[in-house]
C-alpha cells in the first residue's frame, strides 16, 4: 500500500519510570513486535527516535525530532518530513495491540482529508490515526503558537472523524487504543498485587432471592513509605499512578518542593514499600502545612504567619461556566473502575484540551496523584482546574492551592474551613455541581456566567 507507518517512541515518559521504548512483553521489545508486524503491511516503517542504536537490526527508518518541545506532535512532524508517502498510519509505541483491519479501513478513506482520527466515548483519538504530510506546515504554525495540545490540533485539521458505531465494530476485536502507562499492566506477576480489583463469590439477596455472584471489590493496597531511610507514613491506596502520587504526597506535605529535591526513588511492589532519597533533612511533625489551617482559622494563639508564607494562587484566567457544567456531567460516565466496584473517588484534571482522570479509594491520595502529575511533568497554566467527586476538605484545598490550581469543582459540599482557606488563598469553590446548577463559594469573579 502506498501509506507509512510512523511509530512515535521519542519523548519521555510521564507515567513509566523508563523510556517506553524498552517496555517487554515477554522475551522480546514491544517496539519491535510492533515493528515486525506493521512490515507485514507497510513497506516503510518509520520510528521516530532518540536511540537508534535499539532498531539497528531490524528494516526501519530511525528519525529524530527535528523541531523542540515536549509534545508527540514533534515526533509526528519528524515523521511526516521523512516519509516518502502522501498519508501514514501514525501509532505510539507503548499500543501494543494493532488492528488491521481498522486501519485498512482508516486507508480505504483516504480522499484528500488532512486526518482520518477516531472518536470513541467522546474523546479524540489521536494515535492509532492517518495523517497527511500536507499538514506539515500547520504543524509548525500551530506549535509556533505556543499551543501543543494533539487532540486541539486534531481539530484544527480538515479531519475526517471515525465515528463511534464503526469504531465500536473494530473495537470488539481488541482493545486497539489500549496504551501501557504502569508497570502493572506489563507483568503477570504482579496482577494479584496491583490490581485495582478483586474478582470475589458474593452472595447475593434480591428480595427473597437469594443467589451467587461474582462481584468486582475494590483494592485497598497498603505501601509504606520511607523517606531517608526513615518510616514517614503508610497508605492505603488504589495501586494505580502509585509515582505520581507519592510525589504530590511529598509535595503537599512539604517534603519536597520540586522534583529536583528527589535524589533517588524506589518503588516495590511485591513488599509494599517505597523508598525516598531526598536533599533536605526531614521532620516528622509537618508544621507547616498544620500553621497554614491554623492561619486559616484565625487562631493567633495557635500560630502566626505572615501572609507573603501563604501559598497564594495568582492568575487572572476566566473560566467558562457552561464549559464546567458540561464537564461535570460527563465526569461519573468516565469513571469505568467506579462502575464496576463503586469504591473510588475521581478527580479530574483539566487545561486546554487535556482531561485527564485519576482514581483512588482515597479523595486525599487522587488529588495527590494529580499534583504528582502536574509536577513530573513540569506543566504550569493558569487554566488548569480539577473537578472531584468527593467533597471539598481544607487538605484538599490545600494541596491544590500548592500547585497553583485556581478553580475545584465538586458534585459534593465543601467544608467551612476550606471555604475559609479557598478565601485567603485565591482559590475559587464550586460546590454541589450537579445538572446546570452549582453553588460559587469563593471568587466568584473568576468565573465568566455568559
Amino acid at each position: 500500500m502506498n501509506v507509512s507507518a510512523i511509530i512515535l517512541a521519542g519523548g519521555n515518559s510521564s507515567r513509566m519510570k523508563y523510556n517506553k521504548e524498552f517496555i517487554k512483553i515477554g522475551d522480546s521489545f514491544l517496539v519491535h513486535q510492533q515493528i515486525e508486524k506493521l512490515l507485514t503491511q507497510f513497506k516503510e516503517v518509520i520510528v521516530v527516535s532518540n536511540n537508534p542504536d535499539h532498531y539497528k537490526s531490524l528494516n526501519v527508518k530511525v528519525v529524530s525530532d527535528i523541531l523542540t518541545g515536549n509534545t508527540p506532535i514533534i515526533g509526528l512532524h519528524s515523521g511526516l518530513v521523512h516519509s516518502s508517502n502522501r498519508y501514514n498510519y501514525c501509532i505510539a509505541c507503548d499500543m501494543a495491540f494493532i488492528n488491521f483491519d481498522f486501519i485498512n479501513y482508516m486507508i480505504s478513506l483516504t480522499k484528500g482529508h488532512d486526518a482520518y482520527v477516531a472518536k470513541y466515548n467522546n474523546f479524540i483519538e489521536p494515535f492509532n490515526a492517518v495523517y497527511s504530510k500536507d499538514i506539515i506546515p500547520k504543524i509548525e504554525t500551530f506549535l509556533n503558537g505556543k499551543t501543543y495540545g494533539f487532540q486541539r490540533l486534531v481539530k484544527q485539521l480538515n479531519t475526517e472523524y471515525i465515528s463511534e458505531q464503526k469504531v465500536s465494530f473494530y473495537q470488539q476485536k481488541m482493545d486497539m487504543f489500549k496504551n501501557i502507562n504502569k508497570e502493572s499492566d506489563l507483568y503477570d506477576d504482579y496482577l494479584n498485587i496491583t490490581s485495582n480489583y478483586h474478582i470475589l463469590d458474593v452472595q447475593k439477596v434480591i428480595g427473597k432471592e437469594i443467589f451467587y455472584i461474582k462481584d468486582k471489590v475494590i483494592t485497598e493496597y497498603p505501601l509504606s513509605i520511607y523517606v531517608n531511610d526513615n518510616h514517614y507514613s503508610t497508605m492505603m491506596m488504589t495501586p494505580e499512578n502509585i509515582e505520581f502520587l507519592i510525589i504530590g504526597y511529598l509535595f503537599s506535605e512539604f517534603v519536597i518542593s520540586n522534583l529536583t529535591d528527589i535524589i533517588s526513588f524506589n518503588l516495590d511492589l511485591e513488599n509494599h514499600r517505597s523508598d525516598i532519597i531526598v536533599k533536605k533533612q526531614i521532620e516528622t511533625n509537618n508544621t507547616q502545612r498544620l500553621n497554614i489551617l491554623s492561619t486559616a482559622c484565625s487562631n493567633a494563639q495557635l500560630v502566626k504567619m505572615k501572609d507573603e508564607d501563604l501559598p497564594f494562587v495568582k492568575t487572572n484566567y476566566k473560566f467558562e461556566l457552561k464549559e464546567i457544567l458540561n464537564e461535570v456531567q460527563t465526569l461519573n460516565k468516565k469513571s469505568i473502575l467506579f462502575r464496576e466496584t463503586g469504591g473510588v473517588h475521581s478527580v479530574e484534571v483539566l487545561y486546554d484540551d487535556e482531561k485527564l482522570l485519576f482514581e483512588d479509594i482515597g479523595r486525599h491520595n487522587a488529588v495527590d496523584k494529580v499534583v504528582g502529575y502536574l509536577l513530573k511533568n513540569n506543566i504550569k497554566r493558569d487554566d488548569i482546574y480539577i473537578i472531584t467527586s468527593g467533597r471539598i476538605s481544607s487538605d484538599i484545598l490545600l494541596k491544590s492551592a500548592l500547585i497553583n490550581i485556581s478553580l475545584i469543582v465538586s458534585r459534593s459540599a465543601p467544608t467551612s474551613l476550606a471555604v475559609k482557606l479557598a478565601d485567603k488563598l485565591g482559590v475559587t469553590i464550586i460546590g454541589f455541581a450537579r445538572e446546570k446548577k452549582l453553588n460559587i463559594y469563593t471568587h466568584q469573579d473568576r468565573i465568566k456566567k455568559e
